[in-house]
């Protein structure tokens, strides 16, 4: 079995969030020698790189990712095209419904969208705006009874939104933010898995994101 590691390296220096308060930092307090070994600590937010939001995040009253099962956070996924051949990929617009059309979801735990934003990925370009679900999009995914959903861009919604995860949230759906690697994934539907650190009472978690077929 081949593992596809669809997960962005956690490392000093790496974009975030535009505002977020909690800088990343990856401490070495000690190294191999004749007396020592490695020993490292971390410093950084919940929602650094490729991570999982709960429904906690934009719902109060929702379970923290601690009291979530962790067979939520594993199925099976449809990886979906959604670039255009016949737009600027630079300037990106509102996902629309139609990508869904002629798929059937009543078979599958999870959506992923393949924006191909990830090549962004380390310039300022990408988080100044990105591609994001539409509102009738994220009602469709809502209303059916998916585990969540997830892209290779910063946010379901553009960087003022909020209708997709209060979508999202409502129907107890998880979603995974800053996936890259899913261009080889496109049109198939697989194994997929991306489970939290067991937080507690927390909305968020990094994860290591992977599929195989």
């Amino acid at each position: 079995m081949k593992l596809i590691d669809l997960s962005h390296v956690i490392a000093p220096g790496m974009p975030q969030w535009p505002g977020d308060q909690q800088p990343l930092k990856i401490h070495r307090h000690s190294e191999h020698g004749p007396d020592s070994h490695m020993s490292s600590s971390l410093e950084f937010g919940c929602h650094v790189g490729t991570h999982l939001d709960g429904a906690l995040h934009f719902l109060a009253g929702q379970p923290a990712l601690d009291e979530v099962p962790v067979e939520r956070f594993a199925g099976l996924a449809l990886v979906i095209e959604a670039t255009k051949k016949d737009q600027d990929n630079n300037k990106p617009e509102a996902l629309p419904v139609d990508l869904l059309s002629g798929h059937n979801l009543t078979e599958v735990d999870f959506v992923l969208f393949h924006t191909g934003w990830d090549r962004h990925w380390g310039t300022e370009e990408y988080y100044r705006h990105w591609p994001w679900l539409s509102g009738e999009l994220a009602a469709l995914l809502a209303a059916s009874n998916l585990k969540g959903v997830g892209l290779d861009t910063p946010s379901l919604d553009n960087f003022h939104g909020f209708e997709a995860h209060d979508r999202c949230a409502a129907a107890g759906m998880v979603n995974i933010e800053n996936l890259t690697g899913l261009d080889v994934l496109v049109g198939t539907v697989v194994h997929f898995m991306a489970v939290p650190l067991k937080l507690f009472q927390t909305e968020a978690s990094p994860v290591r994101a992977v599929a195989w077929r």
